[in-house]
């Protein structure tokens, strides 16, 4: 039995051994590479801003901005995927969504930005005050309650039809989110609400080389607004923060990539080695 007994031991051993081999091997190849650059969605219209100087970073910031997708949910959209989400079982969700139809896209302290053709007077940046108003030039309040980001165009431009002439109204919906974590330049932007999610981090400097993109997190009122997978979805198809329901005050964090701690696993390896080596000895005698 004691032989018996030495022998597994001797077995165990030497696949210990072979363990700690691999590792080693492992942990040396390891150290002497590059870290390993995110996969990131191809856009054509931004580079990488690493090592830029501030004009070209200020002009690529300028070209992204007036390069947006100009994608806003209607409102037949949001009612068709509440909808789907009541047939999935999904009330929660579903119910988020017809809030929002009912309440509308604006808050106190978003921004709109405004431009009239044929009355520079009322171009302006309008920001909405209590009770979801803005307020132009020698006009009466104008609400916005109920008003989505989609509908704002044509619900200015009849409002505004009622003091002017066949106006032409240019709007752009701002909301002020916070880009935080492994991004080149952290900080709060007012960004317009039909930006990519992408653009937004980029906007922020971009990722660095030791970001770690598919852990980038969505939260409002530190609360994860996203699972990881409809994050890494929404970098899949482009979609903008009016699609992702992005509001003033959330954040979206970019983490650091997790480091293999090598010389830790090595050292836990080399103890549980020594133990077995040590229960082999013992038995022998």
């Amino acid at each position: 039995m004691p032989a018996l007994l030495g022998r597994e031991l001797q077995k165990t051993a030497r696949r210990f051994g072979r363990v700690i081999t691999i590792i080693g091997m492992s942990a040396l190849i390891t150290s002497g590479l590059p870290a390993q650059q995110p996969v990131q969605r191809d856009t054509t219209h931004v580079a990488p801003v690493q090592g830029d100087s501030a004009r070209l970073d200020s002009a690529r910031k300028a070209q992204i901005l007036s390069d947006t997708a100009h994608t806003r949910l209607t409102r037949a959209q949001l009612e068709s995927e509440a909808e789907a989400l009541e047939r999935q079982g999904k009330q929660a969700q579903a119910a988020a969504i017809r809030q929002r139809l009912k309440d509308g896209d604006f808050q106190a302290g978003d921004r709109i930005a405004i431009v009239v053709r044929g009355d520079s007077t009322l171009s302006d940046t309008a920001i909405v005050r209590a009770g979801r108003v803005i307020q132009l030039k020698n006009l009466p309040p104008i609400p916005l309650a109920g008003v989505l980001h989609s509908e704002l165009p044509d619900y200015l431009t009849k409002q505004l039809s009622q003091y002017l002439k066949n106006p032409t109204v240019q709007v752009t919906p701002l909301v002020q989110i916070a880009v935080v974590g492994n991004v080149g330049h952290p900080g709060f932007f007012w960004v317009p609400a039909d930006i990519t999610l992408t653009d937004a981090i980029m906007l922020a400097g971009g990722p660095t080389q030791t970001s770690d993109l598919n852990g980038t997190k969505i939260s409002r009122d530190n609360k994860d607004r996203l699972s990881d997978k409809q994050v890494q979805q929404a970098f899949a198809s482009g979609a903008t923060l009016d699609q992702l329901d992005l509001r003033a005050g959330d954040q979206i964090k970019v983490p650091e990539a997790k480091k293999t701690d090598w010389v830790r696993i090595l050292q836990i390896t080399a103890a549980l080695a020594a133990v077995t080596v040590s229960v082999i000895a013992l038995s022998r005698h």
